[in-house]
């Protein structure tokens, strides 16, 4: 075996360099374990990292891939470009290198398109790396419609803009319409209809838009948008001359005044960033250089020429090619939805400006090089994040890679595309499906065997009885409440209840703590394991409840990743939540909401275990609304549903073109008052259905505890306080029902410590003397 030659500080070196990687190792140790670099390539790494040593095309040369051979088994090399990376040397030895890939693009989920739409030339290497082109830009000009005179050419991007139409269209239209502006616009909203109200609403909207154009005259955009930049021709001197043009360059992130050259002259604007020329062109018309200016301000530069001549311009630059806003989101969403085959994630921790501490999973995709590993079920080399905490605090995110196996010359360097956790080779197939498409028959397979094991569940599903009339009463009156306040404890006093001190006085206990207390009422009933993760709660209905209509589907990727792809694929439109369910202690991970299956199925990298069905609002489409109804199951399983309150929840939802936005991480939930909620409702949708909707939830609480009573029954002692929240989902009658999205057990520090009605009640009910107006007793 051979090691990289690290380099022998000097003796006058030796105490410094021995400080400083020390420092490294302490910081990464915990790091570079969980990677599972050996220990002996630890420094090697560090004088990479400090030296900023790319090395590794030292070793390599591109290859290209043969895609009979990489069909031919499963092991066999996979790429995800036409190259593969070949080793250039005689032979690499495993363990014996560690080598630096960089990043080509770093981002979150919330800001994929953003970044896509306002990085300069991002979207361009992203087309290039993905072969997703958008068709509208790169065609010609339409040969059918000839070529147009200048009027009806000047007009083209008008009617591009204002109507959502392709360029090609907006000549067709106007050729239709001899040249008429408004009419073209018309014929491409309702195509030989009779003009209507509304028609004739929307064409004073036009020519209002248009500001100084006339119906039978040539009228120009006041504003357009090219790939690089934003035009808007303005009044600078407040009348109603268009005197000036402002424009509106994306910087990209970080980018300052001082980055930026512009050089204007009469007939010609020329724009570089950090030496790179970025807008470089002759004007339409004429310009005064002297009066002209430009300002840098969070990213973004704005440059304001002020025209020779008041004028309406048609372009900025000669020869410019102008975007339909509709079909340039739409291509952004496609580019953006072919990029998970090429997205990898880790998760870093962020301080919020509340100095809350939340998990951010950021998605890079690799440089060339690292993309130009395959794929192979048996690899020869390890590539994985690595985060690299700096000398001066900096955070700079790579990737490290390294022999696991001996390579001989010419052999492609492969990685396992798979998490290493993921050894099922159905679920392995359909973790590859997201990478490398393939035929999707095996996993609609999947899908239908599925729900038949669910159908046939719920066809044979048991459901325990539930008693009918209180709890046995029981003397038990000393209560110890962990985390209760004062106005609590004197609440339970005078409801009769002692309040302990400590556990071993008490006989029962409201604690999260999950101890075993012998002979004690605790609130650790059985089906707090149960309910304790989506995952598990996932997995419980599934294999208890079957297919039920109140039940919103979930997925346990891990087990069960062909299977959702299977059900994504059977409903292209639906959306789809996902959760980690083993969250960093006191840190709360993101929930993110997405359509994308391929998306869903790469969270799974970094720890997202469940793919819950979402369901916008029946009320709202920016909306989930979720209500929540609390529940006590006794040790004799009675179960009573608190009455007093229904607490409801609104999440934001991010809305593009009256769809979700493809890809989000799902805001926090903020609480809506429930009487205006409701008067809400019942204007909407009527008195009876909305206490239809209130009884329903009270059902579906019900079954649940029945069906899941029959694999985790209370001993005697212990009683369990579950909260069950629904969404609004909307009905095939067009009205509301509720769809239970989660259970979970209550923690006693987030209702019962603090809540002056709630604890009183909950004991009372315990010891068999339940309050009619506070809980509603359901049986049999």
């Amino acid at each position: 075996m051979t090691f990289e030659h690290v380099g022998v500080p000097s003796v006058d070196d030796a105490s410094s360099y021995m400080l400083q990687y020390g420092r490294f190792e302490a910081t990464h140790k915990s790091q570079l374990e969980a990677l599972g670099l050996p220990a002996h390539l630890w420094q090697v790494l560090y004088r990479k990292l400090t030296t900023d040593t790319f090395d590794i095309g030292n070793y390599v040369a591109f290859g290209d891939l043969d895609d009979d051979e990489s069909s031919s088994s499963s092991s066999a090399p996979k790429g995800l470009t036409e190259h593969l990376l070949c080793l250039n040397v005689e032979r690499l030895e495993a363990a014996s290198n560690v080598f630096l890939v960089d990043h080509a693009w770093t981002t979150t989920v919330d800001q994929i398109i953003e970044n896509l739409d306002r990085v300069p030339g991002l979207l361009e290497r992203m087309e290039k790396l993905t072969g997703a082109y958008d068709g509208l830009a790169s065609s010609s000009a339409a040969a059918d419609v000839g070529l147009l005179d200048p009027d009806m050419e000047a007009n083209v991007s008008a009617v591009v803009s204002m109507a959502s139409v392709s360029e090609d269209k907006a000549r067709e239209l106007l050729v239709r319409t001899k040249g008429c502006l408004i009419d073209a616009i018309m014929a491409a909203e309702d195509d030989g209809k009779e003009a209507t109200p509304t028609q004739n609403s929307l064409q004073e909207q036009i020519l209002q838009q248009l500001g100084a154009g006339s119906k039978h005259g040539v009228s120009k955009p006041l504003q357009w948008r090219t790939r690089g930049y934003d035009c808007a021709q303005c009044a600078l001197s407040g009348g109603d001359q268009l005197d000036g043009m402002e424009i509106i360059v994306p910087l990209g992130p970080g980018a300052s005044a001082r980055d930026v050259k512009c050089t204007f002259s009469p007939k010609h604007l020329a724009v570089s960033v950090r030496g790179n020329r970025i807008l470089d062109g002759d004007l339409y018309a004429e310009v005064k250089p002297d009066e002209s200016t430009w300002s840098v301000e969070s990213g973004m530069l704005t440059i304001t020429l002020t025209k020779q001549v008041a004028d309406s311009w048609p372009e900025l630059i000669v020869g410019e090619k102008h975007i339909n806003p509709f079909e340039h989101r739409k291509h952004l969403s496609r580019v953006g939805s072919e990029l998970w085959r090429y997205f990898q994630g880790y998760d870093c921790m962020v301080q919020g400006a509340d100095q809350s501490i939340a998990k951010q999973t950021n998605w890079y995709i690799q440089d060339e090089v690292g993309l130009s590993v395959a794929h192979s079920s048996d690899p020869n080399v390890r590539c994985l994040p690595f985060l690299y905490l700096g000398a001066q605090g900096q955070v700079s995110p790579f990737s490290i890679l390294w022999p696991i196996k001996s390579i001989a010359s010419g052999d492609a360097l492969t990685r396992d595309f798979c998490p290493s956790w993921l050894k099922d080779p159905c679920q392995r197939h359909g973790y590859l499906q997201a990478v490398f498409p393939a035929p999707t028959q095996p996993l609609l397979d999947a899908y239908l065997a599925f729900t038949k094991d669910l159908e046939q569940t719920a066809a044979s599903a048991t459901r325990a009885a539930l008693p009918a009339s209180p709890a046995p009463i029981s003397q038990a009156r000393r209560v110890f409440m962990s985390d209760a306040t004062p106005e609590v404890k004197e609440a339970v006093s005078a409801a009769g209840f002692e309040v302990a001190a400590r556990i071993d006085e008490a006989d029962i206990i409201l604690d999260n703590d999950t101890a075993v207390h012998a002979d004690k009422m605790t609130n650790q009933h059985p089906l707090n394991n149960v309910f304790s993760s989506t995952d598990k709660t996932v997995l419980a209905l599934q294999s208890v409840a079957g297919a039920q209509d109140w039940h919103s589907p979930g997925f346990h990727l891990p087990t069960q990743v062909s299977e959702f792809i299977g059900a994504a694929l059977m409903d292209s439109n639906s959306w789809w939540m996902l959760a980690s369910s083993q969250p960093p202690s006191n840190v709360q991970p993101p929930r993110v909401v997405t359509n994308s299956w391929a998306a869903a199925v790469r969270h799974m990298d970094v720890g997202y275990t469940s793919a819950l069905k979402c369901v916008p609002s029946a009320i709202a489409l920016d909306q989930i609304h979720v209500a929540e109804r609390l529940a006590l199951l006794t040790p004799s399983n009675n179960l009573y549903i608190w009455r007093k309150d229904t607490w409801i929840y609104s999440h934001q939802i991010q809305l593009r073109d009256n769809k979700p936005e493809p890809y989000q991480t799902l805001a926090p939930s903020v609480e809506v008052a429930e009487a205006p909620f409701m008067e809400q409702l019942r204007a909407k949708f009527g008195g009876k259905v909305v206490d239809s909707f209130a009884a329903k939830m009270d059902d579906i609480i019900a079954d649940t505890v029945r069906l899941l009573l029959g694999i985790d029954g209370s001993e005697g002692k212990d009683f369990g306080i579950f909260s069950f929240r629904f969404v609004y989902g909307r009905s095939a009658d067009d009205g509301i029902i509720p769809l239970l999205q989660g259970v979970s057990p209550v923690p006693v520090h987030e209702r019962l410590a603090s809540s002056t009605r709630l604890a009183p009640a909950l004991l009372s009910a315990l010891v068999g003397s339940p309050d009619a107006e506070s809980w509603k007793q359901v049986g049999a």
